[in-house]
């Protein structure tokens, strides 16, 4: 997601409410399936040399309406433990002229604008570099594409891409 402040110098880049939510809902929802999964995966796996195969077969093959309800319960908790730590975890970078404010969990660093040599997509993520070559950030942020370069242009970073040097190139 995309947004400026209302004072207008600073550019918020964070995962927004709608993502968080269908995180949630898609790794909760992955977990209570494979709790109802579970019996029949485990029926056929059983030929797979898997150590303590028969603890597992036994804890799958339990028919008691505990464990019916209690196994998609139980996994669908874990799937929101997973969906929360993503979220949790997510990285929100705050741009302004001055610098860039990274935030992911509970830690937060501020990068000088002086210490940026380049900003550029890198397998799907953003990569923030030292004028030396240091990584300073490298990780993935919401927004897309052409919101992320714009927010970093906005605000005089060097963004560089290849469609940057392509669109010079036929100006």
């Amino acid at each position: 997601m995309n947004s400026t402040h209302p004072s207008g110098d600073a550019t918020t880049l964070t995962m927004t409410a709608g993502t968080k939510v269908l995180v949630w809902a898609v790794l909760g929802a992955a977990g209570v399936g494979l709790g109802l999964a579970l019996p029949w995966l485990l029926q056929n796996a059983a030929s797979w040399p898997i150590p303590y195969f028969n603890v597992l077969e036994a804890v799958g093959s339990i028919e008691s309406p505990f464990m019916v309800a209690g196994r998609p319960a139980v996994l669908g908790l874990v799937g929101l433990a997973f969906a929360f730590f993503i979220t949790h975890e997510a990285a929100t970078l705050v741009i302004t002229d001055g610098a860039i404010s990274v935030t992911e969990g509970d830690d937060t660093r501020i990068i000088e604008r002086s210490q940026v040599g380049g900003v550029y997509a890198k397998g799907g993520k953003v990569r923030i570099e030292s004028p030396e070559g240091r990584v300073l950030f490298h990780d993935d942020v919401e927004g897309g594409r052409v919101a992320i370069a714009a927010a970093f242009r906005r605000h005089g970073y060097p963004w560089e891409s290849v469609e940057q040097a392509s669109k010079e190139v036929t100006q």
